[in-house]
């Protein structure tokens, strides 16, 4: 599991649609920005690819279309952004206490997807002044997710006791709220189309609604983008009760997946809670995976590869356990020792970027020239699921620079600076890789579309 570092803007409430895309408003939302981690793991994002997958498709999605972004946070909140990007936190994972219940929850921003909500919502908001957004976005309040209470917007009560707010404003907000209800039934529809039962979001929401009690309290109901909670269990607990499949259980595989992806981020992202609910009487492989990982987060080192250790005499074809022993290895200076888990890892599981990317670093730390050569093969392969990872390119330009291609290392650098919005840099390294590699290489016409790209984009201040 890596952990790499953003910045993403303020906009989580479950169920939410972001529309932060809009670029007016960067500028603005980034005062109000939040430092947060995305978290990259191939077991995790794979795990909710097999979970999501049959309700993509029958949602009408390329599962192959659909990103899956894991924030490293604690509030459960899931929204999708960007296109066909879901963005899960890891506290949303972690509370979930079944597969059927996850299910449900990214059923619904499928919803979202599927129903076109995020253009629909574009337009709508170009109905509303750039003062009353911008005002949303500096209140800290989320466009289209999250409560409009506590912003900046200057309120004044009613007789009723809610709050007045503009025609416009309170217009988006019912569209929104539709929105929300839209994306409530396609997911109830795909968990009955893929012989689900919709009690899983239901328990999940009676989850949320003890948190919004805790957090929030009396809400008015005109200030939410979806409709209250209360509402929203109502409408599962009545399809469940018609569903023909409200009983039917998750299965023992989708039960085994999930159990070890929450012991996985528990184990990564509170170490000694993990080791709290993990005892070493728990001889159940997701405790065992569990604890291993909060051993190594804690410093345990040998203890931590004992366990792991004795995951993979047990299960020695297993790619999660070889990649997690060579992480341990190599976080903790034993370079050379790692390569063996992370080369046999990508053997086990050839079709996973982010492990190659793992490998590549580290046969690029060990200084050895014919290993910089397998790290770069092993980010050529990557690259073709993976191309918009900065850190791919980054050891793409480390590897080819100490191979002296100097074509590729420009090349690498250029795609760097796409990636980060330095235009300039972007233009002088696809500038310099333009005369460095052998004109009409595939290599050398990509150095010609980065070219064009800065080109024509518009020059902003």
């Amino acid at each position: 599991m890596q952990i790499v570092p953003t910045v993403l803007r303020r906009i989580f409430t479950l169920f939410s649609l972001t529309l932060f895309a809009l670029a007016p408003f960067r500028a603005a939302s980034a005062q109000q920005g939040q430092r947060l981690n995305l978290v990259r793991d191939a077991e995790i994002e794979n795990t909710i690819r097999t979970f999501l997958t049959p309700i993509w498709r029958v949602a009408g999605l390329d599962p192959e279309a659909v990103q899956i972004m894991i924030v490293q946070d604690n509030s459960l909140n899931a929204f999708v952004a960007g296109g066909q990007r879901i963005f899960i936190n890891t506290g949303l994972l972690m509370r979930t206490e079944t597969p059927n219940q996850l299910i449900g929850v990214l059923a619904h921003e499928t919803g979202h997807i599927a129903g076109g909500h995020l253009a629909r919502q574009q337009e709508e908001l170009r109905r509303l002044s750039t003062l009353q957004i911008l005002e949303m976005l500096l209140g800290g309040a989320a466009i289209a997710g999250g409560s409009l209470a506590g912003g900046g917007m200057g309120r004044s009560q009613t007789g009723t006791g809610s709050t007045q707010i503009p025609g416009s404003l309170y217009s988006y907000l019912q569209y929104s709220q539709a929105q929300e209800a839209s994306a409530d039934q396609a997911a109830i529809t795909y968990l009955e189309r893929t012989h689900q039962s919709p009690k899983g979001t239901e328990q999940f929401l009676h989850i949320l609604e003890q948190q919004e009690r805790m957090l929030i309290g009396r809400r008015d109901p005109y200030l939410t983008d979806h409709p209250l909670t209360p509402d929203r269990i109502e409408s599962f607990h009545n399809a469940a009760s018609r569903s023909p499949y409200a009983n039917t259980p998750d299965s023992p595989r989708f039960i085994e997946l999930h159990r070890r992806m929450v012991a996985k981020l528990l184990g990564f992202t509170a170490p000694s809670i993990a080791l709290q609910r993990y005892s070493e009487g728990d001889r159940s492989v997701p405790a065992r995976y569990g604890r291993a990982i909060a051993l190594y987060r804690t410093g345990a080192l040998g203890s931590a590869l004992l366990t792991i250790d004795g995951l993979i005499k047990d299960y020695p074809n297993d790619p999660y356990f070889h990649e997690l022993r060579g992480q341990m290895l190599f976080e903790n200076g034993h370079v050379a020792q790692a390569l063996p888990s992370y080369r046999r890892a990508v053997q086990l599981l050839p079709g996973a970027a982010i492990i190659k990317i793992d490998f590549a670093r580290a046969l690029l730390e060990t200084n050895n020239p014919a290993n910089d050569q397998e790290a770069v093969r092993n980010l050529e392969i990557a690259r073709q699921a993976e191309p918009d990872n900065f850190e791919l390119w980054r050891l793409m330009a480390t590897g080819y620079s100490r191979m002296n291609n100097r074509g590729m290392t420009s090349l690498a650098r250029a795609e760097m600076a796409v990636i980060r919005g330095d235009r300039p840099e972007a233009q002088a390294m696809a500038a310099g890789a333009v005369r460095e590699l052998p004109p009409g290489t595939p290599a050398w016409q990509r150095a010609q579309d980065i070219k064009a790209y800065i080109d024509s984009r518009p020059r902003r201040n």
